[in-house]
């Protein structure tokens, strides 16, 4: 049986960058996918997933919005070195909301 990190799904993300950290259950829109994927390739630096797919009960341990787009394979947060630089990138790549938090030093991208 393989390992879920060992599953790549695109040219730049394993199956467990986008997985649920309680239960280890995964959703992802290819949208999803492919725009970051993009945003990979344009970055040109290591792109970390800090928050993928949450199941219900993680998206309330989290403290995530009800109807959550995280829930339903719809957004995901990430890291980087240059956060600023990249949230640029992210508002050109037409994600469908996104925001920046540069104290917590994550972007949340959603389709």
């Amino acid at each position: 049986m393989l390992k879920t990190n060992a599953i790549k799904i695109s040219k730049n993300f394993y199956l467990s960058d986008f997985q649920c950290r309680c239960c280890q259950r995964v959703m992802i829109h290819p949208d999803l996918l492919e725009k970051m994927d993009r945003l990979s390739e344009e970055v040109k630096e290591k792109i970390q997933i800090t928050s993928g797919y949450r199941c219900e009960k993680h998206n309330k341990e989290v403290g995530g919005v009800p109807n959550s787009k995280h829930t339903k394979g719809l957004a995901c947060d990430l890291t980087c070195k240059n956060l600023k630089e990249t949230y640029e990138i992210v508002k050109k790549l037409g994600f469908s909301f996104t925001k920046l938090d540069e104290r917590k030093k994550y972007i949340h991208v959603e389709v």
